[in-house]
């Protein structure tokens, strides 16, 4: 066994400063972790419970029994939650208080509260108080892909930490992927696993298809292609992502800065866009980032595509 924070990859400096807060007896209650989801923000934040419950060491020894059960999730003072289906609901809430209701048999408690974008209203609410004044010797973690999805009454009571994208050559070291999907990872092990699925290569290859005739079918708008794969929100988002990091790389190729191109399998797909001027290529990348933003947020997918098509003509 060992300590946990000892297998996270990166993020280096975010935990030498909380473990030097823990050392230095002047930790906050309530973090805030943002960032990509597959980075280690969740490995991260057990790996500070595991300090924070540990008897031996402020940073976690990675030895004692306290440590051990830590690693197996089963720590009577730590409590994780996770959305139960689409949400985390007040059921789960009341549970967080009920557990901290309760005497400490092991001094603090830590509550890690995962993809806590997903915390629906009534428990939000009904954690509130907790968050703003947690007990004595208990530590929140929230995890979320960024601050935007988080009610600003919870963000106002949090330590916002940001994490960043792991580097490719983190995630080459722990895998045999090929190299086109490491890059196109985004530092993400959870796009990664996802662009070596077979469906995920399929939605792939679809956005190369139709992004091919938003560029090229002066009636694309009647293609009914586009209309049955946009159907799905989030396959439609992941397309459109898929499209900005292909017009990224044919901006690098423009700029002569060929290591930086993450799509490194689709050079015919590359050079073709690199044709358009670098104008229209940063124009329709931010066009396409709104009309992710704009898939997100419920709106309708149709309309959000013929929205992109009509104010992104070449």
């Amino acid at each position: 066994m060992a300590r946990m924070l000892d297998f996270v990859l990166g993020h280096q400096d975010i935990i030498k400063k909380m473990v030097e807060s823990f050392e230095q007896g002047k930790p906050g209650q309530t973090y805030l972790f943002v960032g990509p989801a597959g980075i280690g923000k969740k490995l991260t934040a057990m790996g500070l419970a595991q300090a924070l419950l540990c008897p031996q060491s402020p940073r976690g020894c990675g030895k004692c029994p306290s440590c051990f059960r830590i690693s197996q999730g089963a720590h009577e003072g730590l409590k994780v939650i996770e959305p139960s289906g689409a949400q985390i609901k007040m059921e789960q809430a009341r549970e967080v208080i009920e557990f901290l209701s309760l005497k400490s048999l092991s001094g603090n408690r830590v509550v890690i509260i995962d993809q806590a974008q997903s915390l629906n209203p009534q428990a939000a609410n009904s954690l509130l108080k907790t968050l703003e004044e947690p007990p004595p010797g208990t530590f929140f973690f929230l995890i979320a892909p960024s601050v935007a999805g988080i009610m600003a009454t919870i963000r106002s009571r949090s330590r916002i930490v940001q994490f960043k994208p792991l580097s490719a050559e983190d995630l080459a070291r722990k895998t045999k992927a090929p190299t086109w999907a490491v890059r196109a990872a985004g530092g993400s092990f959870e796009k990664l696993a996802q662009l070596q699925e077979g469906p995920e290569q399929e939605v792939r290859e679809k956005s190369i298809e139709i992004l091919n005739l938003f560029l090229q079918d002066r009636d694309f708008l009647l293609n009914e292609l586009w209309r049955t794969e946009f159907k799905d929100r989030a396959q439609g988002q992941r397309m459109l992502s898929y499209w900005v990091g292909f017009m990224k790389d044919a901006i690098y190729l423009q700029e002569g800065v060929k290591n930086q191109i993450a799509n490194v399998d689709q050079a015919p797909l590359i050079k073709a866009l690199a044709e358009y001027s670098r104008e229209f290529l940063l124009g329709l990348i931010q066009k396409a980032l709104r009309a992710e933003q704009a898939l997100s947020a419920n709106r309708d997918p149709q309309l959000v595509v013929e929205e992109l098509y009509i104010t992104s003509r070449p």
